[in-house]
């Protein structure tokens, strides 16, 4: 009873409380609390980050911004060439991302399979202001949907359909404790070969440095890869696909004759001297400092920079004949599926991409050049004082897109067999090897014969 009568009072004495508290006047004025109480959205994110401190990092930064607040990232790993396949199959069940990476020669292909999704033009513009020029070339593409055909028509449309997150393009790499400054000419290149090639090796085998296979230029590739060749290929008058490289029908080995003649006579001398093709050992014998030099990609740094008494420095791919070549560049690229339910909140994670921050901690965590425009690296906390990355900025400046057009993936396997027939068999006539990688080309792009 006398609990009944306490708890009698206390409700009393609330009740008295309330009533003689001052009201707030709203004078009529309505207050939407939805902003507050706003439901978060979730996207899916597929980026190349094994054990995801990278990604942690971006999406930690990404919900300190406005955007980011209302915004929940999930990452899954996905590895760059696996996420194109995998979205076909789990896109449209709702199991695949909003956001996936992909390497840029995936973009026209994944265009073709209905997954991009075209960036508004106000974001485009926002994108194009500080993506690197190569970059916003890669990600923008002319483009019928009604017909499938990349290029000029009559729908055709200009859209981008991605945003660039670094660049790449392979370069001269020099051991300094070899070399004292690095040749800018392949004729100084080649001179000095000669002479390095007929010397005795360092280990007192007795043997010469060619004889060891220690040629004085090697690759982390081999000289048949047109990637690696397009260099020299564009010094001696050939690029493919014409000048906007996005010409299928002009593929244009027929303007690879002077480049073949030099690889036969001047280069294949001077980098291993025999019938074989395959640069032999060049990596493992760069590492282990038998040799100067490699042409090599920004993806060995790591390997190179990690080896213990390797000092090694990069410099631009040098000019043949008085011209400096224009090596293919590339880039990885993040676009949003196309059918994605949150086009809105990706967009927003997509342009973070873009930021200074974002962009610093790709560099420092992944050890890759950011896709920005030149002027605005010097912004990136660590670029100015990375010993590798200004070297692969600075060799951009003479490089070209690789082809995004779909017919490019008919042009690797012809043009191998071209350079292999000819630099592998001194008796292979030049002029009839180019016809036989035409023929070849175009019976795969599906263009019929000349």
């Amino acid at each position: 009873m006398k609990k009944t009568f306490t708890s009698i009072l206390m409700i009393m004495f609330v009740l008295f409380v309330v009533a003689c508290t001052p009201k707030a006047k709203n004078d009529g004025a309505e207050y939407d609390f939805s902003e507050i109480y706003k439901e978060k959205q979730t996207i899916t994110v597929w980026i190349d980050d094994q054990n995801g401190e990278y990604m942690q990092a971006v999406i930690a930064e990404f919900n300190k911004t406005d955007a980011g607040k209302d915004i929940i990232v999930q990452h899954q790993h996905m590895g760059t060439v696996d996420a194109r396949e995998r979205l076909k199959t789990f896109g449209l069940t709702g199991n695949g991302a909003d956001i996936f990476q992909f390497p840029h020669d995936h973009l026209a292909s994944a265009i073709l399979e209905d997954l991009v999704y075209a960036l508004p033009s106000s974001v485009a513009t926002r994108v194009a202001e500080r993506a690197h020029p190569i970059g916003m070339d890669i990600a923008t593409l002319l483009y019928d949907e009604s017909t499938g055909v990349f290029g000029p028509g009559a729908n055709a449309q200009e859209n981008v359909y991605a945003v660039p997150m670094s660049l790449e393009a392979i370069g001269l790499y020099y051991n300094k404790d070899l070399v004292s400054t690095p040749a800018a000419t392949m004729e100084e290149l080649l001179a000095a070969a000669a002479t390095w090639n007929a010397a005795l090796a360092s280990d007192g085998s007795g043997q010469t440095n060619a004889q060891k296979g220690w040629y004085y230029l090697g690759t982390s590739s081999h000289w048949a890869d047109s990637y690696f060749m397009q260099t020299f290929y564009s010094a001696l008058g050939f690029q493919p696909f014409g000048e906007n490289l996005d010409d299928p029908s002009a593929v244009g080995f027929a303007d690879a004759v002077a480049a073949l003649t030099w690889f036969r006579d001047k280069l294949k001398p001077a980098t291993t001297g025999n019938n074989n093709h395959n640069s032999v050992g060049a990596g493992a014998n760069f590492v282990a400092g038998n040799i100067p030099y490699i042409i090599a990609g920004p993806w060995n740094i790591e390997e190179y920079a990690g080896t213990e008494g390797l000092n090694f420095g990069i410099a631009p791919l040098p000019s043949v004949g008085g011209v400096q070549g224009a090596p293919f560049a590339g880039a990885q690229m993040a676009a949003i599926y196309k059918y994605s339910n949150n086009k809105e909140a990706a967009t927003a994670f997509l342009e973070f991409l873009m930021s200074d921050k974002a962009m610093e901690l790709q560099l420092k965590m992944k050890n890759k050049l950011p896709a920005l425009k030149p002027e605005l690296l010097p912004n990136i906390d660590g670029f100015s004082t990375d010993p590798y990355l200004p070297a692969i900025s600075l060799q951009l400046e003479s490089a070209i897109p690789m082809p995004t057009i779909p017919a490019v993936q008919y042009y690797w396997g012809p043009g191998e067999s071209m350079i292999i027939s000819v630099w592998n068999n001194p008796a292979t006539v030049i002029s009839e090897a180019v016809v036989a990688a035409e023929n070849a080309y175009r019976a795969q792009a599906g263009l019929g014969g000349q």
